[in-house]
């Protein structure tokens, strides 16, 4: 859908893109399979003997067909959605990025504004640390389970 300068929303049509050439790859059948699904290529078994409180595991997903990987479980459209359901800075969401290689905070007071939260992410590339999401997005409650 074109916005108010005419051009079309180019987020939009690159997201349902992605969407379409890359299915999910998460399971969400059972808690197991939900973790499996996060830990893949890696085996339930070889993480708890290998890496389970002995060794950090990095799991890169940095191969184009698979930048998507995580998509269903959270995306920015969510986040928009859930910003008109008083969400707070500091106790929701913080807004975040790393200046000569210290945190800086970039949450302003009170609610969260999503178009503040936004431009913060895209013109000033924070991080946004979405704080307990499975509060509100019920899919995310297999993790906890």
């Amino acid at each position: 859908m074109p916005k108010k300068g005419g051009k079309p929303d180019e987020t939009s049509s690159k997201r349902a893109k992605v969407e379409e050439t890359c299915p999910s790859p998460m399971n969400y059948d059972s808690p197991d399979s939900v973790f499996e699904s996060l830990i893949f290529p890696i085996k339930q078994g070889e993480f708890f003997k290998e890496y389970w409180e002995q060794k950090p595991l990095l799991i890169q997903r940095n191969n184009p067909s698979v930048t998507a990987y995580y998509q269903s479980l959270f995306q920015l459209a969510d986040l928009k959605e859930l910003s008109g359901h008083n969400l707070y800075y500091g106790q929701d969401i913080n807004i975040c990025r790393c200046v000569n290689g210290k945190k800086k905070i970039l949450n302003k007071d009170g609610k969260v504004n999503y178009m503040q939260l936004k431009k913060n992410f895209d013109q000033r590339k924070g991080t946004i640390q979405f704080h307990q999401p499975q509060r509100f997005k019920v899919r995310l409650i297999w993790y906890l389970i």
